[in-house]
């Protein structure tokens, strides 16, 4: 199975008060770059990305794709743009985007895909939750072609949504808040705030500054395990206590361990955007040093989405509460250095922290 992928970039831009879309700046990068990134992070693989202009020509071809210009002198829309990209393309699907959806879902083009299949139609369009439809993000067979030649050689409606309902496509519902489409300079502003400071957007939040739970309903199931570790420093009395076992309150370690597994398994009740996860290994070690007790959680799941924060939660509660039973005895006790170690599993793979 072969897919292409065409951003379109041809349009007149005129919400943008007729500047070249695809070259309007967000955090000092062009449209179409982020538009481009966004395909190369989908998790179905695309074969090749095609960029679709009118204008600048030079300047898309900096980005080193192909890039396409319109057969036809007349602006007819998106339409010219895909019948392009569907004449130079030999691959047997056409995946589409706009070049003003920078944060385009890297699920896109795979749901798509489940659906046109599921419903062996010729065509998948997106649709919001809210039911709008989204024509320019869409996915076609390759045999549309003929169809859509008709469509812009008979002179009559061009429009890309009418012509898509005449191929009866499969409607595939994202979140409402799946496409942040930038048509004019107040949505250039939003968009600025959804990033981060190293310009990557963050997904816990929409473009109107949201929270909001990422879909992960898409994602593959895999085994994901995450270490994590942290400090608790005490002076040398409560570090004694801790070994000896002589605190009033009983165990401090044993209990710790119990209210870290506990802690763990309540991750989505005490931060709000965190999926709930069946938890199948979770592992807490406790090393008391001269001046210290250091903790080390292990989380395992099979799951869509990882265990980062069960793994830190784990830490943080237990390390929590062997303050809560030494303080009668020690209130200056500190607790520092609560990081993740390593994360296995899922689409990043395996990364361990850097060498403190």
């Amino acid at each position: 199975m072969k897919i292409d992928a065409v951003i379109l970039a041809g349009g007149r831009g005129l919400r943008m008060g007729g500047e070249d879309k695809g070259m309007i700046r967000l955090a000092d990068r062009p449209l179409v770059l982020w538009a481009i990134e966004a395909l190369q992070r989908q998790t179905l693989p695309l074969d090749h990305i095609l960029l679709s202009a009118n204008r600048n020509l030079a300047e898309y071809a900096r980005f080193g794709h192909p890039v396409l210009h319109d057969i036809y002198d007349d602006y007819p829309g998106p339409l010219a743009g895909i019948h392009t990209a569907l004449l130079a393309s030999p691959a047997e699907y056409l995946l589409v985007m706009p070049c003003d959806v920078p944060f385009l879902p890297p699920d896109f083009a795979e749901r798509l895909h489940r659906g046109l299949t599921e419903a062996n139609t010729p065509a998948a369009v997106a649709q919001s939750e809210n039911g709008r439809v989204h024509p320019t993000l869409c996915l076609l067979r390759r045999g549309v072609l003929l169809s859509l030649m008709e469509r812009l050689g008979c002179g009559g409606n061009r429009g890309l949504g009418d012509w898509l309902v005449t191929l009866a496509p499969a409607y595939v519902e994202f979140p409402d808040t799946a496409f942040a489409n930038l048509n004019t300079a107040e949505d250039l502003d939003n968009a600025e705030r959804y990033l981060d400071t190293s310009g990557q957007y963050l997904t816990h939040f929409d473009t109107a500054g949201n929270a909001r739970m990422v879909d992960v309903g898409a994602k593959e199931e895999t085994v994901r395990i995450a270490r994590a570790e942290g400090r608790l420093y005490a002076d040398a009395r409560t570090i004694s206590l801790i070994r000896s076992g002589g605190n009033k309150k009983g165990d401090v370690l044993g209990v710790a361990r119990v209210a870290a597994i506990m802690g763990a398994k309540q991750t989505a009740d005490l931060i709000p955007l965190c999926h709930p996860l069946p938890l199948t290994r979770l592992e807490v070690t406790f090393n008391v040093t001269d001046d210290s007790v250091r903790c080390e959680a292990i989380v395992e799941t099979l799951a869509r989405t990882g265990v980062e924060m069960e793994a830190l939660t784990a830490v943080g509660i237990a390390l929590l509460t062997v303050y809560d039973m030494c303080k009668a005895v020690d209130k200056a006790m500190r607790i520092d250095g609560i990081r993740l170690l390593e994360k296995q599993g899922g689409r990043s793979g395996h990364w361990q922290a850097p060498q403190s």
